[in-house]
């Protein structure tokens, strides 16, 4: 195995780490994680590019792709206005739109949005019974991203979450 893949792997993972753990300790995702991320991604992608020898993140699905990626935090824009989602969650989308891709993102999205729901529903549960805090009611989806992004990274190309998901990214049925 080319050793870059293993560092990429070892910064992804070191990256994922640091977005749960602030994300779960403090409910907030800080700038200068995902300005790390960004940066670290962009770095690699130009170094790839330019310097012979040097490979692109594996599972690399090409620049159109991660920059799909990226942008598909752009509809989640609405929920930060209303104030049902935090600006760091959707900068976390971006930043893994850009390491993952556009279906690897999609997983995760979908992965993610169920561990949140479930959050969601053992907080409705729980309140019934004790008063809790309002920290136990923010959701920490950034964490519950990097949980997913862990997840999905791990899945085989030729699964058929991947299989569903690059039909009804492409095709649109």
């Amino acid at each position: 195995m080319y050793p870059g893949v293993v560092l990429w792997w070892l910064l992804f993972a070191c990256w994922i780490l640091a977005l749960i753990h602030a994300d779960l300790r403090y409910r907030r995702v800080p700038n200068r994680l995902i300005i790390a991320g960004l940066a670290g991604q962009l770095l690699w992608l130009l170094a790839a590019l330019l310097a012979p020898g040097w490979a692109y993140p594996p599972r690399w699905s090409g620049w159109l792709m991660a920059l799909a990626g990226f942008l598909v935090a752009v509809p989640f824009l609405p929920l930060w206005r209303r104030r049902l989602m935090g600006a760091g969650d959707i900068k976390a989308i971006a930043v893994l739109g850009l390491l993952l891709g556009f279906a690897p993102l999609l997983v995760t999205l979908a992965l993610a949005s169920v561990l949140a729901g479930l959050h969601g529903l053992l907080y409705l549960a729980v309140s019934r019974v004790w008063a809790l805090s309002n920290r136990a009611r923010q959701i920490p989806y950034a964490a519950y991203l990097g949980l997913a992004a862990c997840s999905a990274v791990l899945i085989p190309w030729s699964s058929p979450w991947y299989s569903w998901c690059s039909s009804w990214c492409f095709t649109g049925s």
